[in-house]
């Protein structure tokens, strides 16, 4: 008897999308910057040492005082889709730089339709420990089953990580612009500045 696909992903280590980047908004000051990124797909947890060790060469590798983060896909990839996608790909553009490849890979790992999971992120903008909680109870009065998975600390609030989808429009007619919902996207990890010295 065959296998459900969740089961054997259960059995197999998970595969995300990781992303190092220095973008321009958060680094005006510096002259002549210009935006740095790395994606690639990782079958490490997000607080994972060596992917620490791999951003902190990344946050070498830019200007002094040059500001980096470090995101993480909320969802697992679906493997088999990708390289079927990625398959394609290379069957329709065998001019590839296979020196891009990694990113090539990630860029086809981290469309939505690639998900092998349905949980959902929120980006609360709204730095307040006392709101955060407020926004969770409010998300627990509209549907009980809905089970938060992980709170994030961001530069300007708080990434909540749900179980499942569910109806927003009551926590939008109370919130308004203080959440985005990011369905599945990456969540905040790290922020670094490049230290020369």
């Amino acid at each position: 008897m065959g296998k459900n696909k969740e089961t054997f992903m259960d059995e197999k280590k998970k595969m995300y999308v990781a992303l190092f980047v220095s973008r321009n908004k958060d680094n005006k000051n510096l002259p002549n910057f210009k935006e740095r990124r790395e994606a690639f797909v990782t079958n490490k947890s997000k607080d994972d040492q060596a992917l620490f060790k791999r951003f902190r060469a990344f946050v070498d590798n830019g200007s002094e005082n040059e500001v980096c983060r470090y995101y993480y896909s909320v969802n697992a990839r679906d493997e088999e889709k990708i390289k079927k996608e990625l398959l394609h790909y290379l069957i329709d553009h065998p001019e590839i730089n296979l020196v891009a490849f990694e990113q090539k890979l990630a860029s086809i790992a981290a469309k939505q339709e690639n998900a092998a999971e349905k949980k959902w992120l929120f980006d609360f903008d709204v730095d307040n420990y006392d709101k955060k909680d407020e926004f969770i109870n409010d998300i627990h009065n509209i549907d009980p089953e809905v089970e938060v998975l992980e709170e994030v600390k961001t530069p300007h609030g708080f990434g909540i990580i749900v179980n499942r989808g569910f109806d927003i429009r009551t926590l939008k007619e109370k919130w308004g612009s203080d959440f985005e919902l990011k369905r599945d996207d990456l969540v905040f990890v790290s922020m670094l500045i490049t230290q020369k010295n």
